[in-house]
């Protein structure tokens, strides 16, 4: 984990203080819990901030048996070694998991087994808009405050999709009638961009990338639509090879659906006062002025 100049630069703009950082992800390996893309520190940059470590756990984790109390045991000793030779000791931790009904009771045991290990410091959960919306289906997890993903809320796999990134239409749905979330919620908002590649109509791939601007310029890509590409011949974009006939989309959350989306939320319930952008990028970030992320921030506070 690095933080570069430039990008030290719009975190003090924005008198950012506050980091969430990544430090594992957990998924199934031969029906067993394992930890994946562990964090690796460079530099010393990020200690001049409040790192609010992060930990992502797929669903399936939980859906295939997963026994809670190992597992928090095992993620615990490990963010514990993290910070131990990051120099941390950070007053908050976050988890991410889009847990369903059938794994609600697991998921929620793990958060308790966790609590019972960090004490008093403040524990966080991602919270999806189905979620949000639905809390008697989906329960309310046994944590301080919950993150209100504003991003991810389209169908990723249909590829007549707008937009999986960022879709207002779809949200205002979710928030409509909503009743009184039980947690603070903070909100984040999108700031990353990928291509989506479909092959015989289902998604094949996802390569991050930043430069619209790019795929107008390949030779092997036919623009059919705004946003949308078709691959004319077999190359490699990316990194990746790409076959022709496959369906390109890039996605990005545009300045103008930004600002729709901040008031939007203006009508979230238990709204904490805090606005988290996923997510730190040098180079996304030539595409958002920090005067534009103050403004959102504003905006969703109502001012």
């Amino acid at each position: 984990m690095a933080i570069s100049p430039a990008e030290e630069a719009v975190l003090d703009s924005l008198d950012v203080r506050q980091l969430y950082v990544k430090y594992l992800d957990v998924d199934l390996e031969g029906g067993q819990a394992v930890p994946k893309a562990g964090i690796q520190w460079a530099g010393e940059a990020y200690k001049a901030y409040e790192i609010v470590p992060c930990v992502f756990i797929t669903n399936r984790t939980f859906l295939e048996g997963t026994a809670p109390e190992p597992l928090a045991e095992q993620v615990w000793g490990y963010l514990q070694q993290a910070n131990t030779e990051a120099g941390l000791q950070p007053k908050a931790y976050q988890f991410d998991c889009d847990w369903s009904p059938s794994t609600r009771s697991a998921y929620f045991a793990f958060l308790r087994a966790i609590r019972q290990r960090a004490g008093n410091v403040e524990l966080s959960v991602t919270i999806r808009l189905h979620q949000y919306r639905y809390p008697e289906q989906t329960g309310v997890p046994p944590v301080d405050k919950g993150s209100l993903m504003y991003y991810n809320m389209g169908d990723i796999e249909d590829v007549r999709e707008a937009n999986s990134i960022l879709n207002n239409e779809t949200a205002a749905d979710y928030l409509k009638g909503a009743a009184v979330y039980e947690l603070p919620l903070d909100v984040a908002l999108p700031l990353f961009s990928w291509v989506l590649v479909y092959r015989l109509g289902e998604l094949h791939r996802i390569i991050n990338w930043t430069d619209a601007a790019a795929l107008d310029e390949q030779p092997a890509f036919e623009k059919t639509a705004a946003n949308r590409y078709r691959v004319q011949q077999n190359t490699y974009f990316g990194g990746h090879y790409l076959n022709a006939g496959d369906l390109l989309r890039f996605e990005s959350a545009s300045q103008a659906e930004l600002q729709r989306a901040a008031q939007q939320l203006q009508t979230i319930k238990h709204y904490s006062g805090t606005t988290l952008y996923y997510h730190l990028d040098e180079s996304l970030l030539q595409a958002y002025d920090p005067a534009l992320l103050r403004r959102l921030a504003r905006t969703i506070h109502g001012r």
